[in-house]
């Protein structure tokens, strides 16, 4: 499926604001491509934690700021920590925490917010962010519980809820999604990955993003509508987004 289909698919099914995501050099560049030709699609610029061996360097650096003050740029990530596997299969942490370091420095530096990756590693995290006060982001596909999401919230960020809150056993993912306060929620899909219970086992699509809504809307005993008109909200209030529907 192409993108412009993707899309497509997604608005017919009630989806109107799509951001795409980025996480390393090249996908940074085609998601500015894609966003310079279908309309109303934005993009990010990061470094994935998995992307992170080395540290960025100063003409790599300079291409990330110019990337990100592109006007279809709304944010800089993903960028974070990423522990979940072994030390043996993955980034060390001193340079995943060096490359983060970096990312964030850029976000203060253009003036936009973070999206933040962050697996089995969130005192780290916190630990850092708390280094580079003034930004502010989403923590995006969140993984914790309502505790690490309080910490989030009390940092004054917003907390994205992904596919994984329709599992029946991501007992600490429900119980965020039922408190959290709705001004500070967001919602994706993180396509393709993690689609919801219904389609477990094939690729994600920005359109199944209502069943997502929809299982949030369940859990707070409110209407589906609600839930997308609070979430659609904040994505443009955290993203500086013009949108006139």
């Amino acid at each position: 499926m192409t993108p412009t289909q993707a899309l497509a698919d997604a608005k017919d099914a009630g989806v109107e604001v799509v951001i795409n995501i980025g996480d390393d050099g090249s996908d940074n560049r085609q998601g500015i491509g894609l966003a310079e030709q279908i309309p109303g699609l934005r993009t990010t610029i990061g470094r994935h934690p998995h992307s992170a061996g080395a540290a960025i360097s100063a003409a790599e650096r300079h291409e990330l700021r110019e990337l990100a003050s592109h006007p279809a740029v709304v944010a800089v990530g993903e960028i974070g920590l990423d522990y979940h596997y072994t030390e043996s299969h993955r980034t060390p942490a001193t340079a995943q925490a060096r490359v983060f370091r970096q990312m964030l420095g850029l976000a203060q530096e253009v003036g936009k917010p973070v999206v933040l990756h962050t697996r089995d590693a969130f005192p780290d995290l916190l630990a850092i962010l708390d280094e580079f006060p003034g930004v502010e982001g989403v923590f995006h596909c969140f993984s914790g519980n309502s505790a690490f999401a309080a910490e989030a919230l009390a940092r004054g960020f917003y907390i994205s809820f992904a596919g994984t809150v329709t599992y029946p056993t991501a007992h600490g993912v429900i119980g965020a999604a039922s408190i959290i306060p709705l001004d500070r929620m967001l919602v994706e899909t993180d396509s393709p990955f993690l689609p919801p219970q219904s389609r477990r086992g094939k690729p994600n699509a920005p359109r199944y993003l209502v069943e997502t809504v929809e299982r949030i809307a369940a859990l707070r005993n409110c209407p589906a509508a609600e839930i997308a008109d609070r979430t659609k909200a904040n994505t443009i209030a955290l993203f500086r987004l013009s949108y006139a529907g």
